[in-house]
């Protein structure tokens, strides 16, 4: 959008959004629920691993216990 001036016999001028070629399109992106992806999942329609790190990275953050140190050495 481009603001166009426009002038009044009032002091302050007044602006107007005027729509340009320009402009970056609108997205009309809407995001796909989390069931929707288990569901596409489950049905075979995705490998389901944006699914998967969005469940689970976090568990990635948490530290080892360090019982689980000592069996893992």
């Amino acid at each position: 959008m481009a603001l166009r001036n426009s002038m009044n016999s009032e002091v302050k001028p007044e602006r107007e959004a005027v729509p340009t070629p320009c402009d970056p399109p609108q997205s009309t992106f809407v995001p796909v629920s989390v069931a929707d992806r288990i569901a596409a999942f489950l049905d075979g329609r995705t490998h389901g691993e944006d699914l998967l790190h969005e469940l689970y990275d976090y568990v990635l953050e948490e530290p080892i216990p360090q019982s689980m140190r000592e069996l893992l050495k």
